[in-house]
């Protein structure tokens, strides 16, 4: 007559080690959550940070060339109106690359200075 052994439920080192396994799954994925989102974040200031500088550009752009244009102007941080975590400055270079035109820069940063977009174009009379 053979014994047959019924076991119904886990024994307490299964439930352990499934448990364990459960939560560094859950770590795993909160990991990537959380890495997803950063990355979702610096594309959404690096999609607002371009879209200032060419929409800059093309105000520039439209005013054509102008050799008595100021060197440099600066939109501080809160300047831009609804963008408050952007500073903007342009950078106009008569005779730059050669003499007769004018190069425009176009510098958007975020971050406190530490991220940056920049946009440049020749104009020429």
């Amino acid at each position: 007559m053979s014994h047959v052994a019924n076991h119904d439920g886990l024994t307490l080192l299964e439930a352990v080690i499934a448990m364990a396994l459960f939560f560094v799954a859950v770590l795993a994925f909160a990991g990537v959550a959380v890495t997803a989102s950063k990355g979702a974040a610096a594309s959404k200031h690096l999609t607002t940070a371009t879209a200032l500088a060419q929409d800059k550009m093309e105000q520039i752009r439209s005013a054509g060339y102008d050799p008595a244009a100021a060197p440099e102007t600066t939109e501080a941080y809160g300047a831009i109106p609804g963008f408050d975590l952007y500073q903007r400055i342009v950078r106009m270079e008569t005779g730059r690359p050669v003499p007769g035109l004018q190069t425009a820069t176009v510098m958007v940063w975020w971050s406190d200075d530490r991220h940056s977009v920049t946009v440049s174009t020749i104009l020429a009379p």
